[in-house]
């Protein structure tokens, strides 16, 4: 009988055939950690918010804590909901954010219910009163409302690319889509970049919620390596910037801890002191300034940077 024979190249081919499928698995393994890692990551900073809604709850008040952050989730969930719907990416892009958009919209009907002068809101007869006397309200009606405005006008051009009615493929209006997301996403993220002139103005890093800074921080280069992996510059561009924002602010917090760098002793005396003297002047513009000082140091909440 003839003993069968492996010639060179059919044994070199076998074994660069096996070492393909070992490394096929093995980025496939990596690729599947990766997107719980991001998916776990962003999904703990969507039900961050949770315990200060909760406290807004109990306590029927919403206190100091700002709009703005929540208005962030908001943007953020709504326009990366639609980006992973528009490039079929159920996993973890689409229904991670859908759930996030689903939380934020609760979060901002507990924080819409326990506004002060909430009645005034909803109706028409002192709306016009209402609308020019009350600058915290009137805070909250301009970033709802230019939030609302701009997920709508995306929204409604995703679901008209996708109908055929703009003259685009279904990839083109996903790229266009992910240029929204980074858009929004850093203009979303500068709107509570405030504290960090806070804690440069009276050097002291209380105005920084480290926790949140470190889960935002280690959230970002989650989805920097996704977008690595995948090849997604959409998802890695803003990551960059992020990751940059999040370990200059770690530095700032190391440099000013609050626990060698407290608040001067006048601090609320000084403030309050400010707020008397712009209380009195007539222009609606000072007051509403100063609500969004006190609104933009808040600890309740902190932007959220997910996945950019």
């Amino acid at each position: 009988m003839q003993q069968s024979r492996l010639t060179p190249q059919f044994a070199s081919s076998c074994t660069s055939g096996n070492r393909n499928t070992l490394s096929t698995m093995v980025s496939s393994a990596t690729m599947h950690v990766v997107d719980v890692l991001s998916a776990l990551t962003s999904l703990a900073l969507i039900c961050s918010p949770a315990v200060a809604t909760q406290r807004i709850w109990r306590r029927r008040s919403v206190g100091v804590a700002s709009i703005v952050p929540l208005a962030t989730l908001l943007g953020n969930s709504h326009m990366w909901m639609l980006y992973g719907w528009m490039i079929r990416n159920w996993f973890p892009v689409f229904w991670v954010f859908l759930f996030g958009d689903a939380v934020s919209l609760l979060y901002l009907a507990v924080y819409w219910r326990y506004t002060p002068e909430r009645r005034h809101a909803v109706s028409l007869l002192y709306l016009a009163v209402y609308w020019r006397y009350t600058p915290e309200r009137r805070h909250a009606v301009k970033i709802l409302g230019v939030t609302l405005a701009v997920l709508l006008v995306a929204t409604l051009y995703a679901i008209l690319g996708v109908s055929g009615h703009t003259g685009q493929t279904r990839h083109q209006v996903g790229s266009t889509v992910g240029v929204l997301c980074d858009v929004v996403a850093v203009c979303l993220y500068g709107a509570p970049m405030e504290k960090i002139f806070h804690v440069l103005k009276y050097r002291s890093a209380v105005f920084i919620n480290v926790h949140m800074v470190v889960a935002s921080l280690a959230n970002n280069v989650m989805w920097f390596t996704y977008g690595v992996l995948t090849d997604n510059w959409y998802i890695i561009s803003p990551n960059i910037l992020f990751i940059t924002l999040n370990s200059s602010t770690l530095i700032l917090y190391l440099v000013f801890n609050p626990k060698t760098h407290p608040l001067p002793a006048d601090f609320n005396q000084s403030t309050a002191a400010e707020g008397s003297r712009r209380s009195v002047e007539p222009s609606p513009k000072a007051v509403l300034s100063r609500k969004a000082e006190i609104h933009s140091t808040s600890p309740a909440f902190d932007a959220l940077q997910s996945p950019v």
